[in-house]
């Protein structure tokens, strides 16, 4: 019962991320160029990030529980630091 409930809960975490990165290449394609393509290229690296450290959650069997979230807890801090860094760079504008 848990692996499956796990498992499911992991295949719908990816379906989200998937929907909203299909949905910001859709509005990148429309706001072609400018601030708007800019922060909408650091949302979808911001997404992927978190996305990468999602997925290394599935290293647990593999490596342990310890080391899959040491890395899913550097994929994120790099997936906010990205974040965060690019919005000053468009605040200092």
């Amino acid at each position: 019962y848990g692996n499956l409930t796990l498992t499911l809960l992991f295949f719908i975490t990816i379906a989200i991320y998937v929907l909203i990165v299909i949905i910001f290449v859709t509005a990148r394609k429309k706001y072609k160029g400018g601030v708007i393509e800019k922060v909408i290229n650091m949302i979808i690296t911001t997404i992927g990030f978190m996305l990468v450290a999602d997925i290394a959650l599935l290293l647990a069997p593999v490596y342990g529980f310890d080391i899959a979230y040491q890395i899913h807890v550097v994929f994120k801090i790099v997936a906010m630091t990205l974040l965060a860094t690019g919005g000053l760079k468009f605040f200092v504008r």
